[in-house]
Parts: C-alpha cells; sequence; structure tokens
C-alpha cells in the first residue's frame, strides 16, 4: 500500500458504547511493541526474463515465472501486508526479448510481480528517457530517485521515495548513480543532473523523520559506494545494493561492542534475478510517555539468497504475460540461426579478442574509414561453440549503438589510445580496427594502417554513439566537431557479419595489442 503522509495512532485509547464516551490516556511508563518486516529484493535485472540458458540444471536459472511464484508463496506465508518488494535497478538491458520491446517486457513483468519500489539505474536510461517515462506510466512502475532532478528547476525526475506501512511506517529512498552520465549514452540524460547522493540523503531524513519509522536506501551506488555511503548516513536501517551485481550470501553489518547494529544492513542479491533475496526484519518500538514519540530500531534479523531454480514452479499468469510478448517478434525470431561457431567466441578487456576485432572490422568496413574503435564494455557475455542465435547476439551485444564517424586529429586519437591502455581490464578498454599498438619500455608506439600516428594528421574514425559522446571517460571524443551520423546500428552489422560468414572459425586473432 503506497501512501504519502501516514498519521501515526492518536497517544490515547478509545472506548465508546451507546450511553457514554470513555478516553483514557497512555500508562505513564514508556511502552513497547515488536513488528516483524519481510523485505524481499532483486537488482540489476538486465531484461532477464526468461530463464538462463545452460546444462547444468543444480545452478540457479533465474527469470520471473519462477520469481513470481516464490515471490507469492512468501506472500502467503507471512501474510501481504508484512512483505515489501524492491528492486535496486537496471531494469533494462542484456536480453533479445528486452531490447526488441525496449523494455516493455520487463516493465510489464513487474508490475504483474507489484514492486514496491525500484530505483533508478544507468541501464534504465539506454532506451532514452521518452521510453523511460512511457514505460513508467504505461505500467506504473515505481521508479524512485532522490538524487536525480531536471537541470534549471531542480525539480525530481522521478519521485524521490515511497512511503508505505507494512506494520511499521517505511521510506523507501531511492540513490542514483552519480556517474550516470558516464555510463549511458549522454543524450539519454540530457536535462538531468545527477546530484552527489549524500545531501539528497541528509535533506530528506529531515523531511521524512515524522513520517517514516525506518529508512530503506535503494542504492545504485555498487557495493563499496553502499559502505561508504552507510558510514555516512547511520540513520538508515538498511540498504539495498545494486550495480556492482555482488552476491551477498551474507550481509555487510557493522554491530556495537554489545551486538547492536551500528548502522544499516547492507545486502546485493547477484543480478540476473538468480537469487531473491529475503531480509526478515524485527522491528522494535518504544513509546516515551513525556514525549509521546515512538523511536523504533532493527532489533533482529534473519537473511538468505534463494536460488530461482528448475525446481521452483512457475506462475502461469508470467508465462502467460512472457508469450504474449514473445508473439509480437515474429519478423524477428529469437531462436533463428545467425552462424555456427567453432571454437570459444569471447571477450576481453585486457586485449585483442575475435569478437572485438570482428565487430570493430564490420564497422570501419560499412562506415568507409580508416580506423574504428569500439569499448569493451559494449559486449556483455562470451560464447562457447555451436548455433549462434538472434537470442543469443542480444545477450552478446545488448546495446542499440549507432556508428558515427569523427575526423579526429592523431594527437587526440593518442591521447585515447594512451587511455585506453590504462583502462587495461575495464570496459572501457578499445577493440581497434586499422591500428597496432606496441609498448615499447616508456615509449608507445602507434600504428595507423602501416604509418605512424601523426599528431597532425586528421584521421577518419568510426566510434559507437556511446564513445562519440564522451562515454567510458574519452572526453576526447566529445570535443570532436566534424562528426556524422550513419544510422548504422553496431548490432546489425555484427548480425550481418555473421550471417554473411555463416561458419566461424574463432582462433584466427590478429595481434593488433602489444603491451604488457
Amino acid at each position: 500500500m503506497f501512501i504519502s503522509v501516514h498519521r501515526w495512532l492518536k497517544p490515547f485509547f478509545v472506548v465508546c458504547s451507546s450511553s457514554f464516551l470513555l478516553v483514557f490516556p497512555w500508562p505513564s511508563i514508556s511502552t513497547a511493541r515488536e513488528v516483524q518486516l519481510t523485505i524481499l529484493f532483486t537488482n540489476d535485472h538486465h531484461g532477464q526474463v526468461d530463464p538462463i540458458h545452460g546444462s547444468d540444471t543444480s545452478k540457479p536459472v533465474g527469470g520471473v515465472t519462477r520469481r513470481m511464484a516464490l515471490i507469492e508463496k512468501i506472500r502467503q506465508e507471512v501474510g501481504p501486508k508484512n512483505v515489501l518488494l524492491v528492486d535496486g535497478g537496471d531494469l533494462f538491458t542484456g536480453t533479445a526479448l528486452s531490447g526488441l520491446t525496449n523494455g516493455e517486457v520487463d516493465c510489464a513483468a513487474y508490475q504483474l510481480m507489484k514492486y514496491n519500489a525500484i530505483v533508478l539505474g544507468n541501464h534504465d536510461f539506454d532506451y532514452g528517457k521518452k521510453v523511460l517515462l512511457e514505460n513508467r506510466k504505461k505500467y506504473q512502475i515505481p521508479w524512485v530517485s532522490a538524487n536525480t532532478v531536471v537541470r534549471g528547476n531542480s525539480q525530481n525526475f522521478v519521485r524521490p521515495y515511497v512511503l508505505a506501512y507494512a506494520g511499521v511506517r517505511v521510506g523507501m529512498i531511492g540513490f542514483s548513480n552519480p556517474d550516470t552520465p558516464g555510463l549511458t549514452k549522454r543524450e539519454n540524460v540530457s536535462g538531468l543532473v545527477f546530484n552527489p547522493p549524500g545531501a539528497s540523503a541528509k535533506g530528506l531524513h529531515s523531511i521524512l523523520k515524522k513520517d517514516a519509522d525506518i529508512f530503506i536506501a535503494l542504492s545504485h551506488l555498487g557495493v563499496d559506494g553502499d559502505k561508504r555511503f552507510a558510514k555516512d548516513n547511520n540513520f538508515l536501517d538498511v540498504i539495498i545494493g545494486g550495480h556492482s551485481h555482488t552476491i551477498l550470501f551474507e550481509p555487510i553489518v557493522e554491530k556495537k561492542a554489545d551486538g547492536s547494529l551500528a548502522g544499516p544492513i547492507i545486502t546485493q542479491a547477484g543480478s540476473r534475478g538468480l537469487y531473491l533475496g529475503r531480509l526478515d526484519l524485527t522491528v522494535k518500538g518504544v513509546r516515551d510517555p513525556k514525549t509521546k514519540k515512538e523511536d523504533y530500531s532493527v532489533e533482529d534479523y534473519r537473511y538468505k539468497l534463494i536460488p530461482i531454480n528448475q525446481d521452483l514452479p512457475e506462475d502461469p499468469k508470467m508465462v502467460e504475460l512472457l508469450q504474449r510478448f514473445k508473439n509480437r517478434l515474429k519478423s524477428k525470431p529469437l531462436d533463428e540461426v545467425l552462424a555456427t561457431v567453432f571454437g570459444d567466441l569471447g571477450r576481453s578487456n585486457q586485449g585483442d579478442s575475435f569478437l572485438g576485432e570482428m565487430t570493430a572490422d564490420a564497422i570501419r568496413k560499412a562506415a568507409g574509414t580508416e580506423i574504428a574503435l569500439l569499448n569493451s564494455g559494449s559486449f556483455r557475455t562470451d560464447f562457447k561453440s555451436g548455433d549462434l542465435t538472434r537470442e543469443i547476439l542480444y545477450e552478446i551485444f545488448p546495446f542499440d549503438d549507432e556508428v558515427v564517424t569523427l575526423d579526429v586529429p592523431g594527437s587526440y586519437l593518442r591521447k585515447a589510445i594512451e587511455a585506453s591502455e590504462l583502462k587495461k581490464g575495464q570496459g572501457g578498454f578499445l577493440q581497434v580496427s586499422g591500428l597496432k599498438i606496441e609498448r615499447s619500455g616508456e615509449e608507445l608506439k602507434i600504428l595507423a594502417g602501416n604509418e605512424p600516428l601523426r599528431d597532425r594528421q586528421k584521421y577518419l574514425v568510426a566510434v559507437n554513439d556511446f564513445l562519440a559522446g564522451g562515454g567510458d571517460g574519452y572526453d576526447v571524443f566529445r570535443r570532436v566537431k566534424a562528426r556524422r551520423k550513419t544510422q548504422r546500428m553496431v548490432r546489425e552489422l555484427l548480425e550481418s557479419t555473421l550471417k554473411e560468414k555463416q561458419k566461424i572459425t574463432t582462433d584466427n586473432i590478429e595481434k593488433r595489442w602489444n603491451i604488457p
């Protein structure tokens, strides 16, 4: 049940009969009561409405059909009014069904599961602000973010918090990642400001403390960010985290010498719905006879991550909902085989990969440029040998990225390659076509074609629009004014390449990066 303001019980008992009214004040001694509250949580769903493919049935498989059945079972066990269902953000981006419906299937599934609050993650902007707001309105998705505001008037882009009653008054405050403009295309978040979450937290606490008894932060800051956030905001009772895809089989809890909680309980449930988190809280409220105020604290908790495996039943309503969306995709069937792969089609953010080279080459050929660059984080999963379908392609490359050509001065290109070397092991490491890079002592040798890179020469470079907008910290590309959109999509070029080749052997990787 959602409420904007909850008026608490008056500090007296009222007894009525047909002939009189008696009012009994509260006793002069402090009184206490205990409430049992169950929080169910997920994070980083990433479009995983179907189970994850795999032959090992003993492992979690995810998918929303079994998740919903489990949620309903727990609601019936403890009572629906005592359960809150929340999410740590990133509903979108990761599967074909999510991508081909612009996240609509995810929103429909979350509406059916009756989520109480969901923090805005950076990938929730991947289909653009307009799509996000349309889905939010159509499916009544309770996105929250206290630190995402509209530039110019500082109004909240979505509601900053949700107040709900589940035995006690619960304030659920959302905190988005302040680095979001660099984690999605800048055009997707144009006109928005992502403030540091600390100031938003303290301001909201002063406003909400009269309306909420306990506080839950829905955070998309990553587990390390949550640890820092907890130290500065000890008024919080629970932090439901996301972004770092961390599987916390035990929560992170700081305790005092007497064993009582010294700060919020930090949780996170991995990603892709492989686990449903469950946190059962015992909340104790004590009424001060002088101030008439009740103070609440978390006295005890039980915690576990429940694997979503094939032993769980499927909810028939959710099965029916997913089938309706799949029926829309007859022109682009998910099970169409694009190519047969012999060998592992793997990613790498440490150096060259066959997948990265094949995609960068396809971009350079289609754009007619000298050089093509692509951030390694564009690829989200590996593929073992076998038939590669359209559904699997969307899992490998889930982003709707357009190819952009830039006239890049050699000095700018050199800075980008130097930055890429420092990003080795991160998603910002570049897969390249038309370049060869070698580290020799203090010198970084860069060949453009067969010639050394010249700082004063301009090169025609193809990149995805994420990099063109300065994504992954490549502001050097953002400063290039001479640019052209090609209306060619990276994933479509990769699909065409797969269909053209039909049979792919992955052991022929060219050495383009030669760095320690």
